[in-house]
């Protein structure tokens, strides 16, 4: 008892080293993008534009995430650390535009995916409860969110193992039953097969609608690369970040591809207009084919998915902060990690505060709806404008070292030019509550900017392996 009251008393800087498995680290990025809530919800974005052109609009996010998958391929071949992001953009663009980047990562998850994913996670139960016929206040939004968050956080905090040995488990066991629904789901319906769907046959506006939709689709993929930010603490990391980030873009893409395919021929390619009017419509379709008891299975690992997303966001979000702060960019107090569990805990508690006050400003303020809105604005801007800063460093990165091929530049350069075109899409509707968050994002960066210019005091510190 004594020891351990010795080792709690110990202030501790490192992480854990070695002990995050290849599959762990596939499912730290799986979990990101919360499988069955982006398929029974999320993909009503694409499906507004494309509308039973849906399955064509993951064909093309697919080859579009190869792309910008390609740069973190490349990047991990040499960086491999707990910055994730953060690092791979100061290494090939300095501590300055470095700093920028981690800042921009901050909004990503601290900021947006945090409160982004109680705010989805609650509606989702609420309107999954409706689906059931089951009628709930209209409070009833706010303690199903702050019970997400502080289960998710009392798991990070026990440890990286902890977390992600839950998120493969369940993770598995979610994608199998995604599999199952959507086969039940095929099976049900009377012309199964339909080749159409995957030409913009069904696209009321052609291939500008396809095009638009596409720009969904491959935000709902996002946090694919989210394993980078386990850098420190995995196993043979720059090999198993590399083979791992292309193994999870192809489970992931394929998954998607054919989950679209059975949601689009299940509701009917001529009526996916009306897909859209639904927040769950995966579930209504689950609830018509495979009745109450795979549709209450699918509800369960439905909640569960934006649990897990919940524990993926702070697990990455955390060791930005505490990368950033280790390099004097953020207080000092943020590189702490636990003496006993190694955990970056000083980091999950500001990150899981944070996302709390957000949600809670948010919610009440402008709605949980509305709120959902404002923080999915700061989340998919976040992501976009902190992928297109990684494609930018790439090339300058690998021409330091003399190692600069054609590929370092044109592959990073067709990403880019999705990811602007992906901002270009995402502004397209415009209403009070973008508004507010957009200009609250661009205060946000406009402050990071003004900080990080004027900033002293910046030593980067690298760890032993963190670049080859």
């Amino acid at each position: 008892m004594e020891s351990e009251d010795k080792l709690l008393s110990q202030r501790s800087k490192d992480l854990k080293k070695g002990v995050v498995t290849y599959a762990e680290l596939i499912f730290q990025s799986i979990s990101f993008t919360a499988p069955a809530i982006a398929v029974t919800a999320t993909m009503t974005g694409a499906a507004a534009f494309a509308y039973g052109s849906l399955p064509l609009t993951y064909i093309l996010a697919l080859f579009g995430i190869l792309s910008a998958g390609f740069v973190v391929y490349s990047f991990s071949r040499k960086v491999a650390s707990s910055g994730g992001y953060y690092r791979y953009i100061e290494r090939g663009l300095g501590p300055r535009l470095g700093a920028f980047g981690g800042w921009t990562y901050i909004l990503y998850t601290v900021i947006g995916a945090t409160p982004f994913i109680y705010f989805e996670t609650a509606l989702a139960i609420q309107y999954g409860l409706q689906a059931f016929g089951i009628n709930v206040p209209s409070w009833f939004w706010y303690p199903i969110g702050l019970i997400v968050g502080i289960l998710a956080f009392l798991l990070a905090y026990s440890g990286i193992k902890n977390s992600l040995r839950y998120s493969l488990y369940t993770g598995t066991a979610e994608i199998l039953l995604l599999i199952i629904v959507a086969i039940v789901i095929l099976i049900r319906t009377p012309t199964p097969f339909n080749l159409k769907v995957f030409t913009p046959a069904y696209s009321p506006t052609g291939w500008n609608g396809v095009a638009l939709g596409m720009v969904f689709s491959f935000t709902s993929l996002a946090g694919w690369g989210s394993m980078v930010f386990l850098g420190a603490e995995a196993r043979q990391a720059h090999y198993n970040i590399r083979r791992g980030v292309t193994l999870t873009i192809l489970i992931l893409g394929l998954l998607f591809l054919f989950e679209s395919y059975a949601m689009t021929i299940g509701w009917g390619p001529q009526n996916m207009s009306t897909y859209f009017n639904y927040f769950l419509p995966g579930l209504v379709l689950a609830l018509k084919d495979g009745g109450i008891i795979l549709a209450a299975i699918l509800f369960i690992f439905l909640i569960n998915s934006g649990f897990v997303d919940t524990l993926a966001i702070i697990n990455a979000g955390s060791r930005d902060l505490y990368t950033m702060s280790k390099d004097g960019l953020l207080p000092d107090k943020l590189s702490d990690t636990h003496p006993k569990y190694k955990s970056p805990h000083i980091a999950l508690i500001v990150n899981t505060l944070v996302g709390v006050i957000l949600f809670t400003i948010t919610g009440w303020l402008f709605g949980p709806l509305n709120g959902f809105l404002i923080t999915g604005i700061w989340t998919g801007t976040g992501t976009l404008i902190e992928h297109i800063l990684v494609n930018t460093s790439l090339p300058l990165y690998f021409r330091k070292h003399k190692e600069l091929r054609w590929t370092y530049i044109t592959i990073p350069l067709i990403s880019t030019a999705l990811y602007i075109f992906a901002i270009y899409g995402s502004f397209l509707s415009i209403n009070y509550y973008i508004l507010i968050g957009t200009f609250s994002m661009v205060a946000w960066l406009v402050a990071g900017a003004i900080i990080y210019s004027f900033k002293k005091n910046i030593k980067i510190r690298l760890e032993e392996n963190e670049e080859l």
